[in-house]
């Protein structure tokens, strides 16, 4: 992923000033260079004067500001202390500032700082350097060329209207993607070699020339029209438009399944959003230079044979594309999707931007504010509705896939057109330059470049041992740096040669395709952040269900879905096994190997593969040959990843509580004592930053969810350690309640409105704290005070609830379903909660609000997912555990649901998904605790 997020140094630009005055020579020398073209008129060659200086300001402002804040503050600090100090408030804050600007527009002030920042005016003038080579270059460049623009234009070039530099990273000297604005049209400047973008062109002319049922030329995928020339070239500029109607947006959706077929061929890789425009039903491609990718091999994982086998084939398959969502890791970019399908309005988180706050004044400091990401031109439509089109964007795979591999055609041959065209290889993302750009502009890396420049030597070289193909020598590192000192991003290019074509094709040929069906199915969930924003759900209940023969059915469908788990999973020459899906983090849904998790990890796997190994052994189910083998794989990749890979929350569905609640409950299925200490070695992370620092705070992924698995092992452990690291839970949980005349909510990082309801909001909240106070943990004060604290809780879903709907409201914003009957947002959960309490206290008003539920999810019946969490496993859970209508009714709707519809995936649909709270680990879960002696784990009440 080569995306980065904007640079928030260059909104508002304090120092534009100053910075005038220091780039005075330079504009100079490029007035001096742009009079030499003498093919371009004197408007003309003003015109891109003015836009090479303003480019050349935005990049020294972006550069200095922090060197210039700094200067501000030693000047206030020396104003403070003489004896003439000027007066406190906001009249001295702007004395000072104004000050400062004066000081700084004085001729050689820089020449004042050599001795702070002995590399400074060098590395200005490098900048300074290559921006007007690059400006004068393009001019020389368009001089030369103009009388050939014509046919990207559809008209004479004509006179230079508008000048538009830096779209995109700057590489290679300054040199950035532009927008030339002519008298007879638009087109965009490439400087770098274009052949490739010619050649993918020509690929795809053949392709279409005799394709079943093509679509008309002027709505099949294209790239723009381009004018290569040496070392640079020229394109058609592609005006954004939305489709107009509802078969113009399934043509988009096929065609983009045409351009996943297509670059799987070829190799392609970074077709993140900017490099996507949508032009009415047509997806155009507007960078075609990262083509012919060879994937790096990953070091052995430490998790098991299986996880590598797993994780070669995601790294082949069409989710390198770059078109398909993949949610970013790390500070920046974490959670965002840039991907050129996806990047969806309204399922993007906010990210960190560096702003100057105070401008204007001596207070002036940078700050991390929270903003939205750009949008792209890449969506059809101003609310893209992708899950609406994902049988489309299937189906256009499938028939391109099917095209290229008809009888006679020579792959090779196809690609052998690209032979000698450049392309570009991405082997570090774009971010992690940026982020170590700025570092190396830094003031403190100004005033000792060795000492900056060894730091990030490091930083990449640390980077290459997680980065697999990221360069590791010493001249190499060298040239990254020496790229960033100049404000470039470092780019690496080859040939495209008769070997990479051999490799290309080869990987194409013995591509798994019933894999990357999958994974287009699969990953396109990732587009979505959580369940908010997708349209009304289908409601398709069961056709006259029935519980006769009921035991033959359950048995029957348990030993078909947990034999379809145990197909569906990835095995290594070691024994182990795990399972690639849509996977449910912190930062939103992506297809990977299964983390460690319980709600779509490999714990719930492994914990649901050991239960039906329990109930064969009570003559409860039938026996499925492979079964325990698969546990046992799955179990070993379990403890692997725990130990491998980083936990990345607290939260008991998705982080370490989730950990300590798998291992609990594999001790009790097992019978055995040794899950137990695995347990105690998982809680150990809830006694750290993972609860000190937490910002999820709800039961699913935050710190309130380690309360009721410490509680649990307290109590199989007799150790009061797992009491007080509960305890310290709850007191932690007070401090961040809000509480007001409509009870208590929480703050979440997805939810920052404070919400209802169980796995993310306040009941599950309450209901913790509730669970803390029964228990023996904390002072008799702090359990009397995490009792309130859960009764307030419990007023705030009371003051959702509106008699004339009969339910609760779900508050969360932009969500579609303004009442929810699921376990994680509606009554389900809400009444699975209260229903627990009054067993365990006996409160009338918890059995009220538990019966009210229940009617609740009976008005709105059975007919949705069959899944735990957002489906009609969850609400068959509750309704039997309250007792609440005819057992035979209940169990007929899912015995007969399954047999007439199959098992029905939630957010994945027909995706498959081997997880507990989502997938199918839940229905084979399900059908086993439907037996009447059956006595499992709750995951949904983590009993």
């Amino acid at each position: 992923m080569s995306g980065s997020a904007p640079d928030g140094d260059e909104q508002v630009e304090w120092f534009s000033e100053p910075l005038r005055g220091i780039a005075s020579p330079w504009r100079e020398d490029l007035a001096r260079r742009l009079a030499a073209v003498r093919a371009l008129d004197r408007p003309e060659r003003d015109v891109l004067l003015e836009a090479g200086h303003t480019a050349l300001l935005r990049s020294l402002h972006a550069k200095l500001s922090r060197l210039f804040l700094l200067e501000l503050h030693a000047l206030r600090l020396a104003r403070g202390a003489g004896a003439a100090a000027e007066p406190a408030g906001p009249e001295g804050d702007t004395r000072t500032w104004a000050a400062f600007i004066e000081q700084a527009c004085e001729e050689g002030y820089l020449d004042k700082l050599a001795d702070r920042y002995p590399t400074l005016g060098r590395r200005i003038a490098a900048v300074a350097r290559m921006s007007v080579a690059a400006t004068a270059g393009l001019a020389e460049r368009l001089a030369a060329d103009r009388h050939l623009l014509a046919p990207l234009l559809g008209a004479p070039a004509g006179r230079i209207r508008a000048v538009t530099f830096g779209a995109g990273d700057s590489h290679g000297g300054g040199l950035t993607v532009s927008r030339l604005d002519l008298a007879g049209g638009t087109v965009m400047y490439k400087p770098r070699p274009s052949e490739a973008d010619v050649a993918l062109g020509a690929l795809l002319d053949e392709l279409f020339a005799d394709f079943p049922g093509a679509p008309a030329p002027q709505e099949r995928i294209r790239v723009p029209r381009t004018l290569a020339r040496e070392g640079y070239g020229w394109a058609e500029f592609v005006h954004h438009r939305y489709c107009s109607d509802g078969s113009e947006l399934a043509a988009f959706y096929r065609n983009m399944g045409h351009w996943l077929a297509v670059l799987r061929f070829a190799g392609g890789t970074d077709m993140h959003a900017e490099n996507m425009i949508a032009s009415g039903p047509v997806p155009v491609v507007v960078d075609a230079e990262t083509l012919f990718d060879a994937p790096a091999p990953f070091p052995p994982s430490g998790r098991g044979d299986a996880v590598d086998v797993a994780a070669a084939a995601i790294r082949r398959t069409v989710l390198r594309t770059g078109l398909l969502p993949v949610r970013g890791t790390g500070f920046a970019l974490g959670g965002v999707d840039i991907s050129g399908v996806g990047a969806l309005p309204g399922q993007q988180p906010l990210i960190p931007n560096p702003v100057i706050a105070g401008g204007g004044t001596a207070a002036a400091r940078f700050e991390v504010d929270l903003v939205a990401m750009p949008t792209a031109g890449n969506h059809p439509s101003p609310t893209p509705v992708l899950s609406a089109y994902w049988d489309r964007i299937l189906a256009g795979f499938r028939e391109m896939t099917a095209h290229l591999r008809r009888p006679g055609t020579d792959p090779a041959q196809l690609l052998r057109r690209f032979e000698g065209a450049r392309a570009r290889r991405i082997l570090r993302p774009t971010q992690a330059y940026v982020d170590i750009g700025r570092m190396l502009w830094h003031p403190a890396s100004l005033h000792d470049e060795a000492a900056a420049v060894e730091r990030a030597r490091d930083i990449l070289r640390r980077n290459a041992d997680v980065l697999p193909g990221a360069p590791t020598d010493r001249e190499t590192i060298d040239g990254e740096i020496a790229d960033l000192l100049a404000g470039d991003v470092p780019m690496f290019g080859f040939t495209v040669d008769t070997e990479a074509v051999r490799r290309t094709v080869e990987d194409w040929r013995t591509a798994d395709f019933a894999l990357e069906e999958s994974v287009i199915q699969d990953a396109l969930v990732g587009a979505y952040l959580n369940e908010r924003s997708l349209p009304a759900r289908v409601q398709a209940a069961a056709d006259r269900p029935h519980a006769r023969d009921r035991e033959r059915r359950r048995r029957r469908l348990a030993a078909q879905l947990v034999g379809r788990l145990c197909a569906g999973a990835v095995r290594g020459t070691d024994g182990t096994a795990t399972w690639i899906s849509p996977v449910f983090t912190p930062a939103g849904w992506s297809i990977r190997v299964l983390p460690a998790d319980l709600y779509t990890g490999q714990g719930g796997v492994a914990l649901v593969l050991a239960e039906y190994v329990r109930e064969v052994r009570a003559g409860r189910a039938d026996e499925v040959p492979g079964v325990a083998e698969t546990f046992d794989g799955a179990l070993r990749v379990l403890t692997g990843t725990e130990e491998q890979t980083p936990t990345p929350s607290a939260g008991a569905f998705s982080g370490a509580a989730s950990q300590v609640w798998t291992w609990l409950a594999l001790h009790r299925v097992l019978g055995e004592q040794w899950p137990l200490a695995r347990a105690a070695e998982r809680a150990a992370l809830l006694e750290g930053p993972l609860v000190d620092d937490d910002i999820e705070v709800d039961l699913l992924n935050g710190a309130a969810g380690g309360i009721v698995p410490l509680l649990g092992l307290a109590e199989a452990t007799g150790q009061d350690r797992w009491l007080a690291a509960a305890a310290h839970i709850g007191r932690r949980l007070e401090r961040l309640a809000t509480v007001d005349a409509q009870g208590a909510r929480w703050t979440t990082r997805l939810n920052p409105e404070g919400i209802g309801g169980f796995a993310h909001g306040a009941t599950g909240i309450g209901w913790a704290l509730a669970r803390l106070a029964l228990s023996a943990a904390g002072t008799a004060a702090e359990r009397d005070a995490w009792q309130h604290l859960a009764g307030r809780a419990f007023a705030f879903q009371e003051s959702l609830w509106q008699p004339g709907q009969g339910n609760w409201l779900d508050v969360r914003i932009g969500a579609e379903e303004d009442f929810f009957t699921s376990w994680c947002h509606g009554s389900t959960g809400v009444g699975l909660g209260m229903l627990d309490l009054h067993r365990r206290a006996g409160d009338p008003a918890h059995l009220d609000m538990a019966h009210r539920a229940a009617r609740a999810c009976a008005a709105e019946g059975f007919g949705w997912s069959h899944t735990l969490c957002h489906g009609d496993l969850g609400l068959w859970q509750f309704l039997t555990t309250l007792g609440f209508g005819d057992r035979d009714d209940l169990d007929g709707e899912i015995l007969t649901g399954l047999e007439q519809r199959g098992p029905v995936g939630g957010l994945a649909r027909e995706a498959f998904s081997p997880s507990l709270m989502s997938g199918l680990a839940g229905v084979v879960h399900t059908l086993l605790g439907m037996h009447r002696s059956a006595s499992l784990p709750d995951p949904l009440l983590l009993g």
